[in-house]
């Protein structure tokens, strides 16, 4: 298993920005999977932080994984037609 980020708190519109420039961050600094079991408040921004994070860790050529993802997390995914783009 690689270098993990856990991300903690809300993750949500108003603090996507913040979480976003932690998790860029990680993976510049070797950080290859990111923890969602922190997480304890979510909306659609989490679905384009996973995606960012992810145009990111190709930029860098660096695989990236997604863990404990939150049932409601996923189901966003279902319903936005982006469950396939998250790297778990």
């Amino acid at each position: 298993m690689g270098n993990i980020h856990t991300i903690q708190g809300e993750l949500t519109i108003y603090t996507a920005t913040a979480q976003l420039e932690e998790c860029f961050s990680a993976l510049t600094n070797g950080i290859n999977i990111l923890d969602f079991s922190g997480v304890h408040d979510l909306d659609s921004a989490a679905l384009a932080l996973i995606l960012v994070c992810r145009r990111e860790a190709e930029r860098l050529q660096k695989p990236l994984q997604c863990i404990n993802l939150p049932e409601n997390l996923k189901n966003l995914a279902q319903l936005y037609g982006v469950e396939n783009y998250i790297p778990t």
